[in-house]
């Protein structure tokens, strides 16, 4: 919506001519209406399996981090997360690893000391009491190794670890739109391909891996892995070793190739 159809971008949603200005594919159509009937489930596609809100803290260690609402965002967010990395080819971003930690540097790049006092300032009114808030000031060491009372260093982790928490309910909430996509594909009459359950791992960071890769639909003896006559026509042509006519698109001719001067002519 808000793009002409002759845009660049929906070059791949032509039919089988490939031609722009085609009517898109009927498999593209129903797959858009399936993605857009996720989005509205009742309850949301939600990951299988309970603890859901402790899964997405496991392993940080931290107190005070929002995993409900990383969730609820990541839901309402469901269709887009399913449309972008569908087009992407690609999967939501969580790092494995802990996130890294250090001191927070001072303006002088070195790690600094903070100390937090209580300040009083004047108000407006002469005979109203002063307002007194707490401040956070930095402090330099009394000698080596001597700073004053109460003052400490802090520590800062990169990424913050609810950023963490935040890309691991983006990527359950897909994995989970996923599976939902999958069995609305399969009862939605597809006409060209088969969609198949996610393969990807639920939760990787929880040593879940990766389910089995998708069959090779061109090896001898595959027409019958995914259904559709398009699917079959295909691995029967690759397997006789066919080659599939090019539609549509910018087409170049061969030019004619210079003969090479020979050796005694001598080579420029």
């Amino acid at each position: 919506m808000g793009y002409p159809r002759v845009s660049p971008m929906f070059s791949g949603l032509h039919g089988a001519s490939g031609a722009r200005g085609d009517p898109p594919h009927p498999d593209s159509l129903i797959v858009e209406s399936a993605i857009g009937e996720v989005a509205a489930l009742t309850p949301a596609p939600l990951p299988n399996g309970r603890g859901v809100e402790a899964a997405l803290v496991f392993g940080l260690g931290f107190g005070g981090l929002d995993a409900q609402g990383a969730l609820d965002a990541a839901l309402a967010n469901v269709k887009n997360l399913l449309l972008v990395h569908g087009r992407l080819h690609s999967r939501p971003l969580i790092r494995m690893e802990p996130s890294p930690v250090r001191a927070k540097l001072a303006e002088n790049g070195k790690p600094g000391v903070w100390r937090r006092e209580e300040w009083a300032e004047p108000t407006w009114q002469d005979h109203a009491p002063d307002f007194s808030r707490t401040a956070e000031v930095a402090v330099r060491a009394k000698r080596k190794n001597s700073y004053p009372s109460g003052a400490y260093c802090k520590l800062e982790y990169e990424p913050d670890p609810q950023t963490v928490v935040n890309e691991r309910a983006e990527y359950l909430v897909w994995r989970a739109g996923l599976a939902a996509l999958a069995e609305r594909l399969h009862e939605a009459g597809l006409t060209a391909y088969t969609a198949l359950p996610p393969a990807a791992a639920q939760r990787p960071w929880m040593g879940d891996v990766d389910g089995a890769a998708i069959a090779d639909l061109f090896r001898p003896g595959a027409e019958g892995v995914y259904a559709g006559e398009e699917a079959r026509a295909l691995a029967a042509e690759r397997r006789t070793g066919r080659r599939r006519p090019v539609h549509g698109g910018a087409t170049y001719r061969g030019r004619a190739v210079k003969p090479l001067r020979s050796v005694e002519e001598g080579w420029k």
